[in-house]
């Protein structure tokens, strides 16, 4: 039984005309909720809150807008418009649904999408969204069919909306966070893979896939292209009339055309089945347009901190894969390197993820992968290859910090390896996000006289 009901049902969407006249509530000062104040400003509401929990300057505040770090002040606006960072299981965010109406910018962009008839592609995944939402932006783009790429991978969708989207179709890419408060979206989905992550938001594994899929639950029947990883879980909290295997959607002799070099590993492969399938799913001709999609795909390069070469030094490729915070990513980073002498560098914020399967496959492969352990998780990693190796010699070393690290992973890597940087947790312990640990990563290494590899 899953501890947790669903989130209050009094979050729901809005479309931003439904905020004119009103008092509205912006929890959250970030991207999303500065999209938020823009949006309801624009619609003409009568006052904006904002409320964040570090003191905003009022001198940097549009006309009209003031500020609180008191969530509860928040319960005097008419509707709430809740930043996806903030758990609605929190029991400040249950007393609001209570007393006035929630809501969340993503579902308002993806009500006022749908009333304007604005056709949608929502895509997720606990890895690979961002890389298959990209690269399907990418294949109708090519293909005649102008998108645009928005949502969790930087740019909120309220301002993509706000700035005119035309005659393009919108390629959302969706966290976990924003799709629990979007139960009414009927346009075409993407789903890459599923396993545990962001356990401290939902609060369970079965929580988390709920909410994960809840985007795509008032989607029509075939309508959501689905990995085979996937599938098998998304069947358990969907419809499986909704789901669409690659297969069924993508000519053979499409499929095997397709070359995608700059994306390295199984995993990577999926993705681009499933982009395709998605693209598919809203209207392309793929057969029709093989050449226009076999091109986009070949010319498609990983995004930044995805398995990205950054530097080499005495013949050993320094890699990025910051954006790795889950075992399962670890594990599909280290496939695509497979052949190749890999130190993994892992470690972060505990969310209580299990660790054992990863420990498992490092000491099966201890003849070519060596593991270097940063905090805090990667001592809970380090014990569990201790005890899955039973005795058996392995290269483990635990160290205290990324820059202990890095030299460790110098000192003990062959020419010809490479240094993989996959922490397989987040890094909020002990930098602002994964771009800050990345660029920390590559400046210790341009330090140490390292060549940065510049992309083709």
């Amino acid at each position: 039984m899953d501890p947790r009901p669903a989130p209050p049902p009094r979050e729901r969407s809005l479309r931003p005309a439904e905020l004119a006249g009103r008092r509205v509530g912006v929890w959250g000062y970030g991207r999303e909720g500065r999209a938020a104040v823009r949006a309801a400003l624009a619609a003409g509401a009568a006052g904006v809150l904002v409320a964040d929990s570090r003191p905003v300057d009022p001198a940097q505040l549009p006309a009209g807008v003031s500020a609180t770090t008191d969530v509860a002040d928040l319960t005097g606006c008419d509707v709430v418009v809740r930043s996806p960072g903030i758990s609605p299981y929190r029991e400040d965010a249950r007393l609001l649904a209570e007393r006035t109406v929630v809501t969340t910018g993503t579902g308002i962009a993806l009500a006022e999408a749908a009333g304007r008839g604005v056709p949608v592609l929502c895509v997720t995944g606990t890895k690979g969204k961002s890389t298959t939402s990209a690269l399907a932006a990418a294949v109708l783009t090519a293909a005649g069919r102008p998108a645009v790429h928005a949502g969790n991978i930087g740019t909120p969708l309220l301002d993509v909306l706000l700035d005119g989207v035309g005659d393009r179709t919108l390629v959302v890419e969706v966290s976990s966070y924003q799709a629990a408060a979007v139960p009414d979206f009927r346009g075409r989905g993407a789903l890459t893979s599923l396993a545990p992550e962001h356990l401290d938001w939902h609060g369970s594994v079965q929580t988390y896939y709920r909410d994960k899929l809840r985007v795509f639950t008032a989607c029509p029947g075939r309508s959501v292209a689905v990995s085979a990883q996937a599938r098998p879980l998304a069947q358990r909290y969907l419809d499986p009339a909704q789901l669409v295997d690659p297969a069924e959607v993508v000519p053979a002799d499409l499929a095997a055309r397709l070359a995608p070099a700059h994306l390295p590993g199984a995993h990577n492969r999926s993705n681009v089945e499933v982009a395709l399938a998605a693209c598919a799913l809203t209207g392309l001709d793929l057969a029709a347009t093989a050449d226009a999609v076999t091109s986009a795909v070949a010319g498609f390069r990983a995004l930044p901190h995805r398995l990205s070469p950054v530097a080499t030094l005495d013949g050993v490729t320094f890699v990025d894969d910051t954006l790795s915070t889950t075992p399962v990513s670890v594990l599909a980073a280290l496939d695509a390197l497979a052949g190749r002498p890999v130190t993994l560098v892992a470690g972060g914020q505990d969310r209580g993820l299990d660790y054992t399967d990863l420990a498992r496959t490092l000491v099966a492969r201890r003849e070519a992968v060596a593991l270097v352990t940063v905090p805090d998780t990667g001592a809970r990693l380090a014990a569990d290859v201790r005890r899955e190796a039973a005795g058996v010699p392995v290269r483990l070393a635990e160290t205290a910090s990324l820059e202990e690290a890095v030299a460790t992973a110098r000192a003990t890597t062959p020419p010809g390896g490479v240094v993989l940087l996959s922490p397989g947790a987040p890094s909020y312990n002990r930098f602002r996000d994964f771009e800050e640990l990345a660029a920390t990563y590559e400046q210790i290494l341009v330090d140490a006289g390292a060549e940065r590899v510049r992309a083709s």
